[in-house]
């Protein structure tokens, strides 16, 4: 097994830890391909992920057959071991290609320096909850009611995922998601409102949930990264291994039209 597909199973793994709680959450999967949809008419909460696997192309079309059983939209990404192979299928099922999002690791023992000072603490209880919430569905520019039923659900004690905030005095001005398994950390949600961004802060989060992490035996930390974060995790010391292929389902009556 090469890195991409190991670190593939392990967003398989974190995807279902994420949205396992949310309204009408159906799961799908092998080792390394997953179907997680919702309840939300939105393609940011139902997702597809397609790893190596022998029948990729079946799970492939039967995701998409429920998919439109639901009548939902669905988000797309490809491993680059299979997209080649299903591009042609993902056309015939009328799904479009949005680009592609880079596979990006951080390894042990790269630093990570914080450009100024911030306050972390980890969002437990409601109240924090609800502002690493508010703050997730600024920088995504999501209805903050889909995140509450979506992501707010999942961040428990017990979930497995752990989301921390950045405050610069009173103010909270980033969020960050952590999904560990074993010595690896997924990392997905960061979001620091529009306003704020490239100030800083989101560094300064990452420097201390990474610290803190590793000081509990991290030692390698993933994301698929958007055009806007890449620059950022880069500079971060995350590199690219992989690109992961995007494709859209739109909705049934866009679909139509």
């Amino acid at each position: 097994m090469d890195e991409t597909e190991e670190l593939i199973g392990l967003s398989v793994r974190a995807l279902v830890a994420q949205m396992s709680a949310a309204p009408g959450f159906e799961l799908h999967m092998t080792r390394n391909c997953a179907l997680a949809l919702t309840d939300e008419p939105l393609a940011d909460f139902n997702m597809l992920i397609l790893g190596p696997d022998p029948d990729a192309e079946g799970f492939f079309k039967r995701a998409i057959a429920r998919t439109r059983e639901r009548a939902s939209p669905l988000l797309a990404a490809m491993s680059p071991h299979v997209a080649q192979a299903l591009a042609p299928a993902a056309a015939r099922l009328g799904l479009t290609p949005v680009g592609t999002a880079p596979l990006m690791v951080l390894r042990r023992g790269t630093p990570v320096a914080a450009a100024r000072p911030a306050r972390v603490v980890r969002a437990l209880g409601p109240e924090l909850v609800a502002i690493a919430g508010d703050l997730a569905a600024a920088a995504f520019d999501s209805p903050r009611g889909a995140v509450a039923r979506c992501i707010d659900v999942g961040v428990t004690t017990t979930a497995g995922v752990e989301t921390y905030i950045a405050w610069d005095g009173d103010e909270p001005m980033s969020a960050v998601t952590i999904t560990p398994t074993g010595d690896t950390a997924a990392i997905s949600l960061m979001a620091t409102q529009p306003e704020h961004q490239r100030k800083g802060m989101g560094r300064a989060l990452f420097a201390q949930v990474i610290a803190d992490l590793r000081g509990r035996g991290v030692e390698r930390f993933h994301l698929s990264a958007t055009e806007a974060g890449g620059p950022l995790y880069a500079s971060l010391g995350f590199e690219t291994i992989a690109h992961l292929s995007a494709w859209l389902l739109p909705p049934p009556a866009e679909a139509d039209g």
